[in-house]
């Protein structure tokens, strides 16, 4: 007999209020659909007609429209960011945008940033990142996600100090547009060097940058501290409850919610039989369960089973109330079909509506706009008669 999914951490929310208030809510346009068979428009209509008032603009997801567009329009090709090409398609992309009554919150991610050995490879992803800053102002953005290096450990360093260099560098030459830019860095689950938020906030410390802050992934937070898809019980050990309260309990204490600028959610399958784990060491362990098998919050009948309500309470208890945001990788957003980005869109709301509301309300904030510290720019009303599996 297959074992059962293990349970997150107990918690008994009250009743659910009819008009409970929660902070806006986006997904991120990865999760809608693959860039292969699905334009990007047809995702943002989607995230709008959902309800969603934010999307975060996924590196592949633009690239894929940036080009189609440099060849509709008669640019040359291959584009570069920052060029003509680039701003032009920002610019017919936020119109997209602002038609469907959609921010775009923030672009996502800069990968293999930080922690280069070779100045050729370190010069060539400042280059890179100054071409995306250049175009975020037109896309109407102010905010843009670095994740941890995941390149090889022979190709980078750990080094916290060039770490926390090249995000300053990073955070001051974003700092001079207009108006200026924010740049948040998460700990990448399966990265080379930096795989938990601890580590990531040593890094924003040590750079001290005010407009450098965290970006906060349930999944990438959980799967490395406490998941384990190779494993039968689908825990990393017996312990692992007692030690994801330890680390709540920091992130608590350690984290001022002002210096979170977004918090992306995500659940995961539970693995039965366990996966097998991949034999080329080119691969980071953690890898295929991250790309094929997220899931929208809540979707236990389709194997959800992470703690995303322990770590949910733990971002509003640091005083956090921005934006939570959808970024859910999953092998049915490869499918061809023209209702895959609205059927994402649905199932991404249900999950995350039901998800925020819980959250909110084992926190007993029953009237947000009285909460001092509390400021929401736009709010959501939970609907309690929507159906939800």
């Amino acid at each position: 007999m297959s074992p059962s999914p293990p349970t997150s951490l107990p918690s008994t929310p009250p009743a659910m209020a009819p008009t409970q208030l929660l902070p806006p809510l986006g997904i991120a346009t990865l999760s809608l659909g693959s860039c292969e068979h699905h334009a990007l428009e047809d995702k943002i209509r989607a995230a709008a007609a959902a309800g969603f008032s934010s999307v975060e603009l996924f590196d592949l997801d633009w690239e894929h429209y940036r080009d189609a567009y440099a060849r509709s329009n008669g640019y040359a090709l291959p584009c570069e960011e920052g060029d003509a090409a680039s701003r032009a398609a920002a610019h017919e992309l936020a119109k997209v945008c602002r038609d469907e009554g959609v921010e775009i919150s923030c672009y996502q991610p800069l990968r293999n940033f930080e922690g280069w050995l070779d100045p050729e490879q370190e010069e060539k992803a400042r280059k890179h990142a100054k071409g995306i800053l250049d175009v975020m102002p037109i896309l109407g953005t102010d905010l843009v996600l670095c994740c941890s290096n995941a390149a090889p450990a022979t190709e980078t360093t750990g080094s916290l100090e060039k770490a926390a260099a090249d995000l300053g560098r990073l955070a001051d030459l974003a700092a001079t547009y207009t108006p200026p830019i924010r740049v948040m860095y998460e700990a990448l689950s399966f990265a080379t060097h930096r795989s938990q938020w601890q580590q990531a906030w040593e890094v924003v410390e040590y750079a001290n940058r005010p407009n450098l802050g965290l970006c906060l992934d349930s999944f990438n937070a959980l799967a490395r501290d406490w998941a384990d898809p190779y494993s039968p019980s689908g825990r990393r050990s017996d312990d692992v409850d007692a030690q994801l309260e330890r680390s709540m309990n920091e992130l608590v204490q350690r984290v001022p919610g002002e210096k979170i600028f977004l918090y992306q959610v995500a659940d995961a399958a539970f693995m039965s039989p366990p996966m097998t784990p991949p034999t080329d060491p080119s691969v980071p362990r953690l890898r295929p369960w991250s790309r094929s098998h997220r899931l929208f919050p809540l979707e236990r009948s389709l194997g959800a089973y992470l703690p995303v309500d322990r770590f949910s309470d733990a971002v509003i208890a640091t005083g956090y109330s921005g934006p939570w945001s959808l970024e859910v990788f999953n092998d049915s957003l490869n499918d061809e079909g023209k209702l895959v980005p609205q059927q994402h869109a649905e199932r991404g709301m249900k999950g995350l509506h039901l998800a925020a509301t819980q959250a909110y309300e084992r926190a007993h904030l029953k009237n947000y706009s009285g909460i001092t510290g509390l400021h929401f720019s736009g709010v959501h009303r939970w609907d309690p008669s929507a159906p939800f599996s």
